[in-house]
């Protein structure tokens, strides 16, 4: 897939981020079951290794060693990074992966399953039709009780040139138009929450609540990436011209303010990123 040259991934050992502490603490409760001695975690886009940075103060000695820990990224000198993190966690075992985010599927052993799945800060940098093909192969990687945490921003505080940030409404519109097709009528719950410097979303899918089987998912695939084509295709299109309708004020009365001035910006992002994700999805 397209890097995103304005992205970079961040790695603060001091720093504990919102969304790694609700990964984390999701993670803990299943931990926590007595019944429970071994938990497979599957970190896409793991980057540097920010989520599990602080592991040794969130999470106990004993729940570590329950932790097969599984980071993928396809930056070798973050997995470097990764892996000398990793190695004084005292996990069970980890293994670190390399390839492009949208080849996991055939890079991961065939009939590895993980207990919780997470992929954070990295959907607006990947075109909305290739990261949903990805949640699609994540659903049939989770066990029957696994659960799978997703997190990005609706907006970036810095600007990234082809970035897509996408709304919670969006997600919760291509996620259900998957399980939908697959025969799932499980309406998802995204949550947004208010940062200091932007807006994200969060959701959580439970495997056993989506009542329908791999093999549906599997025998659906291409009815499931038509729909998806065709939402997301509908959703750029109605973005384009709420962005077009902005730029348009702005071009006949300029801007007034410093916040109007950000939004102008703003827009000439948004706007080159849906001309980019259109001609791409076409």
């Amino acid at each position: 897939m397209p890097v995103i040259g304005d992205s970079s991934a961040i790695l603060e050992f001091e720093k504990m981020l919102p969304q790694h502490q609700a990964a984390i603490t999701l993670m803990n409760s299943v931990l926590q079951n007595p019944l429970v001695d071994k938990v497979n975690w599957l970190d896409l886009a793991c980057g540097k290794g920010q989520i599990i940075s602080q592991l040794n103060e969130n999470l106990t000695l004993e729940n570590r060693k329950k932790i097969t820990y599984y980071g993928y990224d396809i930056n070798v000198d973050y997995t470097k990074i990764v892996s000398k993190i990793a190695d004084n966690l005292n996990f069970m075992d980890y293994v670190i992966h390399i390839g492009d985010l949208s080849s996991f599927d055939n890079i991961l052993p065939k009939d590895l399953k993980f207990d919780f799945i997470t992929c954070t800060n990295v959907t607006h940098e990947i075109h909305p039709q290739k990261f949903l093909e990805i949640i699609l192969g994540v659903i049939k990687r989770l066990n029957a009780y696994g659960q799978l945490f997703l997190y990005d921003m609706e907006s970036l505080s810095n600007p990234e040139l082809g970035a897509l940030p996408l709304k919670a409404s969006d997600i919760k519109r291509l996620v259900e138009t998957i399980l939908r097709v697959a025969g799932s009528d499980f309406k998802v719950c995204p949550s947004t929450w208010s940062h200091r410097t932007c807006k994200g979303w969060s959701l959580v899918i439970n495997r056993n609540y989506l009542g329908v089987s791999n093999d549906n998912f599997v025998k659906s695939t291409t009815k499931i990436l038509d729909a998806l084509h065709n939402e997301i295709g509908m959703m750029l299109n109605m973005k384009l011209t709420e962005c077009k309708q902005v730029l348009d004020t702005f071009t006949s009365y300029g801007t007034e303010t410093s916040d109007e001035e950000e939004q102008k910006m703003t827009s000439l992002y948004e706007f080159w990123s849906l001309h980019k994700a259109l001609e791409d999805l076409i």
